[in-house]
């Protein structure tokens, strides 16, 4: 059994304040993780996903991707 996907997001570091919240309002959907800070204007984050919620994550990101410029890496 799996117990997260990776989801990896290059977003703009003044973002981040913005999309982290929105996803810790949905409880045990996801963890949010920036495994290795970068030096510059965007900042990759690791988003743990629980398998259990995938589809509503994806309508969630898709969502944001109208409001927030960001990139999925993976």
């Amino acid at each position: 059994m799996i117990d997260s996907i990776d989801v990896l997001l290059k977003i703009k570091k003044e973002d981040i304040y913005l999309i982290c919240p929105f996803f810790e309002a949905y409880g045990g959907m996801v963890a949010i993780r920036v495994p290795k800070p970068e030096v510059g204007p965007t900042a990759t984050l690791k988003l743990m996903v629980s398998p259990d919620f995938m589809e509503e994550f994806n309508k969630l990101l898709d969502y944001l991707s109208r409001r927030l410029s960001f990139e999925r890496l993976g």
